[in-house]
């Protein structure tokens, strides 16, 4: 026999709750085999930034297992995506994990985004169905960071163009995993990252999916306070961040969870990045999207690490969330480049990436440019006794643009390109710089619109 009750959870949030994340205990009785929640509030308005004068209210739910910070028992997170959801043992709304609905005590998640002066009024429906047997059900598997060679995919100069920032509708996107993957096909990407917002789900979807991408598993931890993407095979880490403690904490989780990390967009509007003393980001998205928005502020935000000595790689995604319609946020605008060794695979890729093996470019037809110092490449160390070096530079798909070699001082070398292949053999001077790196540029409008960029040859003074 089945049966359900509905419980109603219904309250007030004020104002000085904004960017709090408030907890509603129900319980969950046994032989429950659905959830469905439903909710709405006051004065609703959309989430971008710019909009205020009313609530933006998110919401997800947690079990039994847990559900203090990163605790265990996350089960799906849509923001304010979504007016309802549901969990069941072996389906779910996209963003939402399905599986077992142990008896117990269960917490709803609101996250106060945006509150209104006047305060924000909330009404929670949950819907229990039960049923008189329960079916054993465990948690379907996600996707792996997979090793596997793929040698279908190998290419003769080793450098591989993808995909690192990209959504779903497991968050606020508008279409399924299956449709980005077969866009990034047609792009003529070899990989692919989709990092839905603070969510796992979507990767339940791309284990099984076929494709000839290597896929590589990942997630956007999306808090109030600045965003980061976590790449690899790992635990769901908490993003109900309120101080840099618990910024430092959750950072921490993913870095022992073994993923690779990068802090997104710390421009206006990324959101900005409000805890640059939280140590340990593999890498920095230097470019989110079309260059001109505001990627300039993240770039100078990147120099200033290198300048004070970091070895942190730069990374680019297109944050891309709209695959059906016109928007101004394209698939692999830009796009990242990474070198493999051999026969590539997701975790050899992820690998360079970490290395700082890669360069990005605009498209994936966009320019290409490569550095070498005394055949150590982008990423790597020079080690060094002389105060001059020699940079070996080889660009494509750029001419009539600028090259600028950049260093701690700024930009010291320029040089128009004026072929499609176009070398050189540049020396350069070292002894006050820790890193040397290229880009490819040109004037717009009322700007320097940059079309490429590299990663860094960091430079280190021995004794003779």
């Amino acid at each position: 026999m089945i049966s359900s009750e509905t419980l109603v959870l219904e309250g007030r949030l004020t104002s000085d709750q904004t960017l709090t994340y408030p907890m509603l205990p129900f319980t969950v009785p046994p032989c429950t085999v659905r959830i469905d929640v439903r909710y709405s509030y006051s004065a609703a308005i959309g989430s971008a930034p710019h909009l205020t004068g009313g609530n933006t209210l998110d919401i997800g739910i947690f079990d039994p297992r847990g559900h203090t910070f990163n605790a265990e028992g996350f089960r799906g997170w849509s923001g304010s995506a979504r007016s309802e959801f549901f969990i069941a043992l072996y389906e779910a709304t996209p963003g939402y994990l399905p599986g077992p609905l142990p008896a117990g005590r269960w917490h709803i998640c609101l996250g106060a985004y945006k509150i209104a002066e006047t305060g924000c009024q909330y009404r929670v429906e949950i819907t229990l169905t039960a049923a008189d047997a329960e079916p054993d059900s465990g948690f379907p598997p996600r996707l792996p960071l997979s090793p596997q060679p793929h040698s279908e995919a190998a290419r003769e100069r080793g450098w591989y163009r993808g995909e690192l920032h990209c959504h779903t509708y497991h968050s606020d996107g508008d279409s399924d995993p299956l449709t980005v993957i077969r866009r990034a096909e047609a792009l003529g990407l070899d990989f692919l990252a989709i990092t839905d917002h603070n969510v796992l789900s979507h990767q339940v979807i791309l284990a099984s999916a076929q494709t000839r991408l290597m896929l590589i598993p990942g997630m956007e931890v999306t808090t109030y306070r600045g965003h980061w993407n976590v790449w690899g095979e790992g635990c769901w880490i908490d993003f109900r961040v309120q101080s840099a403690l618990d910024m430092q904490t959750a950072v921490n989780a993913a870095l022992q969870a073994g993923y690779v990390i990068s802090c997104n967009h710390p421009r206006p509007f990324g959101p900005e990045w409000m805890y640059p003393e939280i140590v340990g980001f593999h890498c920095i998205e230097v470019w989110n999207g079309p260059w001109l928005l505001m990627n300039e502020v993240a770039l100078n935000y990147w120099e200033s690490r290198l300048q004070a000595g970091a070895k942190i790689a730069a990374v680019g995604g297109s944050d891309c969330h709209f695959h059906t319609r016109e928007h101004y946020a394209q698939l692999a605008n830009p796009t990242t480049f990474v070198y493999c060794a051999g026969l590539p695979s997701p975790a050899a890729l992820l690998a360079g990436l970490r290395a700082g093996h890669a360069f990005l470019s605009e498209s994936p037809t966009g320019p290409e440019v490569y550095i070498f110092a005394e055949n150590v490449m982008m990423g790597d160390t020079l080690t060094t006794t002389s105060n001059a070096v020699k940079l070996e530079v080889s660009v494509r798909n750029a001419c009539g643009k600028q090259l600028q070699i950049v260093t701690a001082a700024g930009v010291v070398q320029q040089f128009v390109i004026d072929d499609v292949e176009w070398k050189r053999e540049i020396p350069l001077q070292v002894r006050s710089t820790p890193y040397i790196r290229a880009q490819v540029v040109s004037e717009g409008s009322d700007c320097l619109l940059i079309h490429a960029l590299t990663n860094p040859i960091y430079i280190e003074r021995s004794s003779p």
